[in-house]
Protein backbone atom coordinates (compact mmCIF):
# COMPACT_ATOMS: atom_id res chain seq x y z
CA UNK A 1 0.00 0.00 0.00
CA UNK A 2 2.81 2.52 0.60
CA UNK A 3 3.52 2.65 -3.20
CA UNK A 4 0.03 3.88 -4.11
CA UNK A 5 0.59 7.51 -3.02
CA UNK A 6 3.81 7.60 -5.04
CA UNK A 7 2.34 5.92 -8.14
CA UNK A 8 -0.73 8.16 -8.40
CA UNK A 9 1.18 11.43 -9.02
CA UNK A 10 3.50 9.64 -11.45
CA UNK A 11 0.53 8.35 -13.46
CA UNK A 12 -1.13 11.78 -13.43
CA UNK A 13 2.15 13.32 -14.61
CA UNK A 14 2.52 10.84 -17.47
CA UNK A 15 -1.08 11.39 -18.59
CA UNK A 16 -0.59 15.16 -18.49
CA UNK A 17 2.65 14.93 -20.49
CA UNK A 18 0.97 12.70 -23.06
CA UNK A 19 -1.93 15.13 -23.38
CA UNK A 20 0.46 18.04 -23.94
CA UNK A 21 2.34 16.16 -26.66
CA UNK A 22 -0.93 15.20 -28.37
CA UNK A 23 -2.32 18.75 -28.21
CA UNK A 24 0.97 20.16 -29.48
CA UNK A 25 0.96 17.83 -32.47
CA UNK A 26 -2.64 18.78 -33.27
CA UNK A 27 -1.73 22.48 -33.07
CA UNK A 28 1.24 22.04 -35.41
CA UNK A 29 -0.93 20.16 -37.93
CA UNK A 30 -3.59 22.86 -37.86
CA UNK A 31 -1.10 25.67 -38.41
CA UNK A 32 0.15 24.18 -41.70
CA UNK A 33 -1.40 25.59 -44.84
CA UNK A 34 -3.61 23.34 -46.99
CA UNK A 35 -0.91 23.44 -49.69
CA UNK A 36 1.72 22.22 -47.21
CA UNK A 37 -0.55 19.43 -45.94
CA UNK A 38 -1.16 18.31 -49.54
CA UNK A 39 2.57 18.39 -50.32
CA UNK A 40 3.27 16.25 -47.23
CA UNK A 41 0.52 13.80 -48.25
CA UNK A 42 2.12 13.39 -51.69
CA UNK A 43 5.58 12.83 -50.20
CA UNK A 44 4.20 10.32 -47.67
CA UNK A 45 2.53 8.36 -50.49
CA UNK A 46 5.70 8.50 -52.57
CA UNK A 47 7.76 7.06 -49.71
CA UNK A 48 5.26 4.51 -48.32
CA UNK A 49 2.85 3.84 -51.18
CA UNK A 50 2.39 0.69 -53.21
CA UNK A 51 2.32 0.73 -57.00
CA UNK A 52 -0.68 0.00 -59.18
CA UNK A 53 -1.50 0.54 -62.83
CA UNK A 54 -4.08 3.23 -63.55
CA UNK A 55 -5.95 4.59 -66.54
CA UNK A 56 -5.96 8.36 -66.94
CA UNK A 57 -9.35 9.33 -68.38
CA UNK A 58 -8.89 13.07 -68.57
CA UNK A 59 -6.03 15.49 -68.06
CA UNK A 60 -5.69 19.23 -68.25
CA UNK A 61 -3.40 21.86 -66.79
CA UNK A 62 -4.89 21.47 -63.33
CA UNK A 63 -6.42 18.02 -62.81
CA UNK A 64 -5.74 14.37 -63.61
CA UNK A 65 -8.83 12.15 -63.53
CA UNK A 66 -7.99 8.46 -63.30
CA UNK A 67 -9.19 5.06 -62.19
CA UNK A 68 -7.70 1.83 -60.85
CA UNK A 69 -8.64 -1.38 -59.09
CA UNK A 70 -7.28 -2.73 -55.79
CA UNK A 71 -8.50 -6.02 -54.32
CA UNK A 72 -11.53 -6.12 -56.61
CA UNK A 73 -12.65 -2.60 -55.68
CA UNK A 74 -12.67 0.06 -58.40
CA UNK A 75 -11.56 3.61 -57.54
CA UNK A 76 -12.15 6.71 -59.67
CA UNK A 77 -10.35 9.77 -58.38
CA UNK A 78 -8.59 12.99 -59.29
CA UNK A 79 -5.30 14.61 -58.43
CA UNK A 80 -4.79 18.35 -58.45
CA UNK A 81 -1.55 18.92 -60.38
CA UNK A 82 -1.78 22.71 -60.69
CA UNK A 83 1.30 23.18 -58.46
CA UNK A 84 3.25 20.41 -60.23
CA UNK A 85 3.05 21.56 -63.85
CA UNK A 86 6.82 22.16 -64.08
CA UNK A 87 7.39 18.42 -63.46
CA UNK A 88 5.18 17.18 -66.33
CA UNK A 89 7.09 15.28 -69.03
CA UNK A 90 4.77 16.60 -71.76
CA UNK A 91 1.62 18.77 -71.96
CA UNK A 92 -1.09 17.54 -69.60
CA UNK A 93 -3.53 16.88 -72.45
CA UNK A 94 -1.11 14.22 -73.79
CA UNK A 95 -1.09 12.23 -70.54
CA UNK A 96 -4.35 10.36 -71.18
CA UNK A 97 -3.71 6.59 -71.20
CA UNK A 98 -2.06 4.20 -68.80
CA UNK A 99 0.23 5.23 -65.96
CA UNK A 100 1.37 4.04 -62.54
CA UNK A 101 0.08 5.40 -59.23
CA UNK A 102 1.19 5.01 -55.65
CA UNK A 103 -1.56 4.33 -53.12
CA UNK A 104 -1.86 3.93 -49.37
CA UNK A 105 -2.37 0.21 -48.60
CA UNK A 106 -4.40 1.18 -45.51
CA UNK A 107 -6.61 3.53 -47.57
CA UNK A 108 -6.46 2.56 -51.26
CA UNK A 109 -8.58 5.56 -52.26
CA UNK A 110 -5.62 7.78 -51.26
CA UNK A 111 -3.31 7.84 -54.28
CA UNK A 112 -1.06 9.96 -56.48
CA UNK A 113 0.29 9.72 -60.00
CA UNK A 114 2.95 12.34 -59.45
CA UNK A 115 4.72 14.38 -56.81
CA UNK A 116 7.81 16.56 -56.58
CA UNK A 117 10.09 13.49 -56.48
CA UNK A 118 8.34 10.88 -58.63
CA UNK A 119 6.33 10.58 -61.87
CA UNK A 120 4.13 7.62 -62.74
CA UNK A 121 3.80 8.43 -66.44
CA UNK A 122 4.91 5.86 -68.95
CA UNK A 123 7.29 6.99 -71.65
CA UNK A 124 5.98 7.35 -75.15
CA UNK A 125 8.23 6.08 -77.91
CA UNK A 126 8.62 7.37 -81.46
CA UNK A 127 6.65 10.56 -80.79
CA UNK A 128 3.42 8.70 -80.02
Amino acid sequence: MPNIPIAAPAIVGLVAAGALVWLGARYIRRTRSPEERERRRRIRLHVNGRLTEVTIFQADAGILQYGYEIGGVAYDTTQDISTLLDYLPRPAEQLVGTAVAKYDPNNPANSIIMCEHWLGFKERLNGQ
